[in-house]
């Protein structure tokens, strides 16, 4: 995957019904909420870490639920609307 900017992935994330989590501080961690119920999907932020390199993307990848990276591309770079991706997650059964 493609390197990407942290404040980019974290408001993607913000908009397609991740939440921040406070019961977490060590590092920002967002949760995924759908229909006001928080899933078991989540992933980490860094507080220091400008940019997001491929290592670090394929991880998020892999915490989102994501099999394909084309899928993963297209949910970061905003074809994939949020309810395409929650339809996704539920016809994996995931959420």
């Amino acid at each position: 995957m493609k390197p990407r900017k942290t404040k980019d992935l974290y408001s993607t994330l913000m908009k397609k019904g991740f939440s921040s989590n406070p019961e977490k501080d060590h590092h920002k961690c967002l949760v995924l909420v759908v229909d006001g119920k928080k899933q078991n999907i989540n992933t980490y932020f860094s507080h220091g870490t400008p940019e997001y390199g491929a290592a670090l993307m394929s991880k998020i990848k892999s915490q989102l639920k994501f099999d394909d990276t084309k899928l993963a591309e297209d949910f970061f770079d905003c074809p994939m609307s949020k309810e395409e991706y929650i339809a996704m997650l539920r016809k994996k059964g995931a959420v």
